[in-house]
């Protein structure tokens, strides 16, 4: 029991780090739009007061092209890719819910451990194929002239996720949902 205790404590811990980044993220991917939206803006209002040139090729310029919404595109992937591991952890995912409900109680821990078997399926997919095309992302992404960042940046969200994904299945049948069943099924 206290090693169970202590894998949960490990998946408990990963999860916490990960909304902690996916927060983090979702933040810069805010500020990043924000200060795009208002370089887009400044640099409006100096053409229409035809003093653009006054911005053309110094910090007001290199800012605002590293501002693009093309750089959140860069996050967006890491984001997806780590949310479905917490909402995994949270029980927010397919588990079955629907015809577990109508299952008599005693199929209840079947239905279990078929649906944490098919997960694990999944997050070792996830890190099979997205090794694969982590280490097969040869391209480029052009952000600007100057900022250039490998595809397999976003690449590597995909066996990430997997990994993450197969840590937490160290919880157990406990990441089953239980909130949406009836109480006569559970036991």
């Amino acid at each position: 029991m206290i090693r169970y205790q202590a894998l949960r404590s490990i998946s408990d811990g990963l999860n916490r780090a990960v909304i902690a980044l996916c927060v983090a993220l979702v933040v810069v991917m805010l500020a990043l739009s924000t200060l795009g939206i208002f370089f887009e803006t400044w640099l409006a209002l100096a053409q229409y007061l035809g003093v653009a040139e006054w911005f053309t090729g110094g910090p007001v310029d290199w800012a605002f092209s590293h501002t693009r919404p093309s750089l959140t595109r860069l996050i967006l992937p890491w984001v997806a890719m780590l949310s479905t591991t917490v909402a995994f952890k949270f029980g927010e995912h397919i588990a079955i819910s629907l015809a577990v409900r109508h299952l008599p109680s005693r199929w209840f821990r079947a239905v279990q451990i078929v649906n944490l078997v098919a997960v694990a399926f999944f997050g070792a997919i996830l890190v099979w194929y997205g090794y694969g095309f982590f280490v097969n992302s040869t391209q480029m992404f052009m952000v600007s002239e100057l900022l250039q960042v490998s595809h397999k940046w976003t690449a590597a969200s995909v066996p990430v996720a997997g990994m993450i994904m197969c840590m937490h299945l160290l919880s157990g049948v406990s990441l089953v949902d239980l909130r949406e069943l009836p109480l006569e099924n559970v036991e």
